[in-house]
């Protein structure tokens, strides 16, 4: 079930049919994030996925890891406080009716940080096409993984607010979980195999969701580098056990002393689009304001 609430600036009139949805028109963050799944601070590597680097955090191979602890290597490798990503991403794939005045290309800045109560803060800003704006979106997430979608409508002067995290009507036809970092503390991972991708040694892992724990994915499968614990490849599985998304890394770069994915594609078999996503300017530690993640921000920004 999905919910939905509505948050009335002022006492006016308001369509309670209008959903939380932003369709075809949002990414991430994961990437932003949003970037979807494991948002991992990752090892330089080729196009290809491959790498021939190591760090002072991944030995060259590490025989014996179980799985929680490849999972804990993968997510220390980002341990940056906050991030600016700026990025595009172009869709292509099948169109839905609702769907067809949707821009094929948008241009985004994904703001992340830790709140002050152990919130794990989003903010995602369109900045092009200019008339996406009110598009904008805040997320939480919060310590005991519930979450919050916020999104400001301009024409009701008033918030529509989504707690569902297996709901689709949130950006891209992807769900809240998704974009932000694909909560991996929802599963029980387990190492089922070693396997070679794109000439680079990794780990497949398999998740289970845990009993009490809600999601669209009861299954996912994750391919980690033996070298670096960089994410290669992950696939989400709907609960017929098709696969329902599969997100491939295709370039990742060292910016102010983090690795993060710059190229990566996510492949929305259920709605058959295909993202591809690219992170044309990231940084790191630039102590946001806690100002912006507020919902006077959000209105303001999706106003203009």
């Amino acid at each position: 079930m999905i919910r939905i609430k509505r948050i009335k600036m002022h006492q006016i009139g308001v369509n309670p049919s209008q959903p939380w949805s932003i369709s075809a028109s949002l990414f991430l963050l994961i990437g932003i994030s949003l970037l979807p799944v494991v948002f991992d601070g990752c090892r330089k590597e080729s196009n290809s996925g491959t790498s021939n680097a190591t760090n002072e955090n991944t030995s060259r191979s590490s025989p014996g890891l179980d799985a929680a602890s490849i999972i804990e290597r993968n997510r220390a490798l980002d341990s940056s406080h906050d991030s600016t990503i700026k990025m595009r991403a172009r869709i292509s794939g099948a169109e839905k009716s609702e769907d067809l005045n949707a821009p094929r290309q948008v241009e985004l800045t994904m703001y992340r940080t830790h709140g002050p109560g152990g919130q794990l803060l989003f903010l995602i800003e369109f900045t092009s096409p200019t008339e996406e704006r009110d598009r904008d979106g805040l997320i939480t997430v919060y310590p005991d993984s519930r979450i919050e979608g916020v999104r400001y409508v301009q024409s009701t002067d008033s918030f529509i607010v989504a707690t569902d995290p297996a709901s689709e009507d949130a950006l891209f036809g992807m769900t809240l979980q998704e974009l932000i970092e694909g909560q991996p503390e929802k599963y029980d991972f387990s190492l089922i195999g070693d396997e070679t991708y794109n000439g680079t040694s990794a780990y497949r892992l398999r998740g289970t969701l845990k009993p009490a724990a809600e999601s669209k994915f009861p299954r996912t499968e994750f391919l980690i580098s033996k070298q670096t614990f960089v994410l290669l490849q992950a696939e989400f599985y709907d609960n017929h056990n098709e696969l329902a998304r599969r997100l491939t890394v295709g370039k990742t770069e060292q910016i102010a002393g983090h690795w993060i994915r710059t190229v990566w594609s996510i492949d929305n078999r259920a709605r058959q689009k295909k993202i591809d996503f690219e992170a044309v300017d990231v940084k790191y530690d630039q102590n946001l304001r806690d100002s912006i993640f507020t919902r006077e921000h959000l209105k303001k920004i999706a106003s203009r």
